[in-house]
């Protein structure tokens, strides 16, 4: 009896994540079914995108190469700047995971032809030519997010600079840049191959950068003819064809980095700022420019704060999109957070008994960073359109929100939720503690600051959402950003600065509240 009972705690915890590989086989096997039985113009349809398919890697190779050059110059900068290392960190982390509607919306605010940067072109009498709803556009965007991502991953390298590299660098007063080009070249770069290619993954899958600023019938990604081959032309066949394209060529990208098991969550910051090299004027006119780049965004918030609508925010449209988009969040978070505890006890169990299947588990879940929303979501399209819509709008755009936000979480708590796995296990042995006293009272406990850290960036993730809302909307069905797109859309920019000032301020709180109240770095 007693045995019974641990095997169905067991399976219990086992079993959300059974549930979502349930899903996730069903959803992949319908669009392998949809593929081998589709019409035979395969062909006509790779032709006919071809050009989309080009400028989705063009545009995202460019998006990379800038990215990589720019964040590692960054951080190079903001490691020499001397300031606070938590705070660098945390203010870069809080970039990348900035809403794409509130970053394209900033940078269209500050560079477009009516923005503050034209009119104080216009105030020095000088021409202002730059057309952001164009390639340069699309590019500045989508490198925002990705400067920030490999400036992070740079600037951690740099603060935790291993011993000896530190007092060899000392003892040979090495200049800094000799440091980087000659010594530490090797141990900044090492393991930047899997940051790399999810760079390239992200800079082709941004589906909403290219909803708000391509300004030409030229500058169509996979993700933007997928939009409008469902929603505009009604093209079931090509847009579901164009989304399994994609998710082949992003697979095949992932399959470099996939079986790269790698847990290393070392680069915390235990060491005080190191101040072994000597700051320039030239480093602290650096620091500034750096901090005015991703400022410029929130320039908007000045703009919609002075904009205040009270009757705006009274109003039915957008309390209706406030109630949905916090209850997609909630839903998604849930969802995600079960999965992935399920997963991370079902990964342990397989490291505790020496099977190597844990190596499927790991790929079963962070195979999701690389598959793009759109893609995933033409395919959840066909299924729905042939279930007649049986699904609702808000559970189908939960479930694909909860997907993706799945593997953040399952990779942010591995390292301290699979600490000491085999020390404690042989103690849950040798005291009979059952599994679900273990998962509850062990290891929730164990990893509360970081669930509760996490939790508030992927509410925050959630809620910052517009890819799979443009395609699984309705009249009664929008979230925050579809709104503010809406109103700029319908030429009510100063009702849609107001309206997103005010959702920023609110995920800014939600993002620092945590972290200041467990007093640790976010």
């Amino acid at each position: 009896m007693n045995k019974f009972i641990r095997y169905m705690e067991a399976y219990s915890i086992r079993l959300p994540y059974i549930l979502y590989i349930g899903t996730f086989f069903f959803i992949f096997i319908s669009g392998i079914f949809f593929f081998i039985q589709a019409p035979d113009n395969f062909n006509f349809i790779i032709l006919n995108y071809s050009n989309a398919i080009f400028f989705t890697f063009l545009q995202a190779i460019v998006a990379t190469f800038f990215s990589s050059l720019l964040g590692f110059i960054f951080s190079l900068i903001l490691y020499l700047s001397g300031k606070s290392q938590r705070l660098i960190s945390a203010f870069l982390n809080f970039c990348f995971i900035l809403p794409v509607i509130f970053v394209s919306f900033g940078v269209i605010f500050f560079y477009s032809s009516n923005g503050v940067l034209s009119r104080l072109f216009s105030l020095l009498s000088l021409d202002y030519e730059l057309k952001i709803f164009s390639f340069i556009g699309i590019i500045y965007v989508t490198s925002y997010f990705n400067i920030a991502f490999n400036a992070n991953f740079f600037f951690r390298k740099l603060v935790n600079l291993p011993e000896n590299y530190i007092k060899l660098l000392k003892s040979n007063d090495i200049p800094f840049l000799t440091a980087v080009r000659l010594q530490i070249r090797k141990y900044l770069f090492q393991g930047y191959r899997s940051i790399l290619i999810l760079t390239i993954i992200f800079c082709a899958s941004n589906f909403t950068i290219l909803y708000l600023l391509s300004g030409s019938p030229h500058l169509v990604t996979i993700e933007l003819s997928i939009y409008q081959s469902i929603i505009f032309n009604a093209d079931l066949y090509s847009g579901i064809t164009l989304g399994i394209i994609q998710l082949i060529l992003m697979l095949v990208l992932a399959s470099l980095i996939m079986f790269n098991q790698n847990y290393d969550q070392s680069l915390n910051f235990s060491k005080s700022c190191m101040r072994i090299f000597s700051k320039s004027s030239f480093i602290s006119i650096g620091f500034y420019l750096i901090l005015f780049y991703f400022l410029i965004p929130f320039l908007i918030l000045i703009k919609g704060l002075f904009n205040f609508n009270l009757q705006l925010v009274l109003s039915p449209s957008f309390i209706n999109s406030i109630f949905n988009s916090f209850m997609i969040s909630f839903v998604s978070v849930s969802f995600a957070v079960s999965i992935s505890l399920s997963t991370l006890f079902i990964y342990r169990s397989f490291l505790e008994r020496n099977s190597r299947l844990h190596k499927l588990i790991f790929i079963s879940i962070t195979i999701l960073l690389f598959i793009p929303s759109l893609s995933l979501s033409s395919i959840i399209f066909y299924l729905n359109f042939n279930l007649n819509f049986i699904l609702s709008n808000f559970f189908i755009v939960s479930l694909i929100n909860s997907f993706f936000i799945t593997p953040i979480v399952f990779v942010f708590l591995s390292s301290k939720f699979i600490h000491n796995y085999f020390y404690e296990y042989k103690h849950c042995v040798l005291l009979n503690i059952s599994p679900m006293i273990r998962i509850f009272k062990i290891d929730i406990p164990k990893i509360k600051n970081e669930l509760i850290l996490i939790i508030s960036a992927i509410f925050v993730l959630s809620l910052g959402d517009l890819t799979s809302v443009t395609i699984f909307n309705d009249s009664s069905f929008r979230t925050i950003p579809l709104f503010i797109s809406q109103l700029y859309n319908n030429y009510k920019y100063d009702d849609a600065f107001f309206i997103l000032s005010l959702f920023i301020i609110f995920l800014f709180f939600v993002m620092y509240m945590p972290s200041r109240l467990l007093k640790i770095n976010a």
